[in-house]
């Protein structure tokens, strides 16, 4: 059996028989495929500050996660764009926990920009299964406001 769940399971279901009839193939947890326990918030923020995105995936093995930016091809179709890529404003950095039989992934944003604005997805992947959920960035340009002038608080409207 590949489990020791597997092999209780098996146990349940047959029939008492002679002792020997039933082995254990390994040891530890069970195989699950991912579970997104933590998935990505949206954020927004300013154009030249910075935007985090994070997400806790649960599964046994541990998982690779990946983040994509989920963009429109010209003919209307969904394309998933790896990350970080060629983009030097984009870090990301996985690590395990913070419990047992999860990991943690971030996507950094830094300096933001216009074109960054977007749904990004976080990939979780194991022999098992996948899982996957989204976040949105949201950006305010601010070059758009440079030469909007807000009243002195001495100004007399």
């Amino acid at each position: 059996y590949s489990s020791v769940c597997a092999l209780r399971l098996r146990a349940r279901q047959t029939p008492r028989g002679p002792p020997g009839h039933l082995h254990k193939a390994r040891d530890g947890p069970c195989e699950f495929a991912p579970v997104v326990v933590v998935p990505p918030q949206s954020v927004h923020n300013v154009t030249g500050a910075q935007v985090y995105l994070s997400c806790e995936v649960r599964a046994v093995p541990t998982p690779v996660i990946t983040w994509r930016k989920v963009t429109q091809s010209p003919e209307s179709t969904q394309v998933l764009e790896e990350l970080p890529g060629d983009h030097v404003n984009i870090a990301v950095q996985v690590r395990g926990g913070p419990s047992d039989h999860e990991a943690t992934a971030w996507l950094l944003i830094n300096p933001l920009r216009k074109e960054d604005e977007g749904v990004y997805q976080c990939h979780a992947a194991n022999v098992v299964g996948e899982a996957q959920s989204h976040g949105t960035v949201m950006v305010l340009d601010l070059s758009r406001y440079k030469n909007f002038r807000f009243p002195a608080p001495d100004d007399h409207m």
